[in-house]
């Protein structure tokens, strides 16, 4: 009876580790989709990876898709630390995206929306 217990210890254990997992954050399909784009963007234009910060929801969105697709940014992986800093330093040429004002309001970018060194370093949408 006791290697019963212990089995079925066993089981609710794999399921609960089973259940976390599948709640790991997950990618917006729009957010998807513009990193799909960054990743398969060629020369050294920056426009793809710029326009994910239009498509992402969120600046969490972002990040979770960043990290899913890295050679959107150019890398082969990024720590969670490290897409933040990429998002960081992305969100100075694009001020105004959505992604970049939430990620203002999170606490992520190492300096104020409304800096007036920034408005001469935006990129155009296309």
């Amino acid at each position: 009876m006791k290697r019963v217990g212990q089995a079925l210890a066993l089981i609710a254990l794999s399921v609960m580790g089973l259940t976390a997992c599948s709640s790991s954050p997950t990618v917006t399909p729009a957010c998807d989709a513009a990193m799909i784009a960054a990743e398969q963007e060629t020369g050294e234009s920056e426009t793809a990876i710029l326009a994910t910060l239009d498509e992402c929801g969120t600046a969490e969105d972002w990040i979770v898709g960043l990290q899913a697709h890295p050679t959107a940014g150019s890398f082969t992986s990024y720590t969670r630390a490290e897409a933040i800093d990429f998002l960081d330093i992305a969100c100075i040429r694009r001020i105004d995206a959505v992604v970049c004002i939430d990620a203002a309001e999170e606490g992520h970018l190492t300096f104020e929306l409304d800096d007036p060194r920034l408005p001469e370093l935006q990129v155009p949408r296309p």
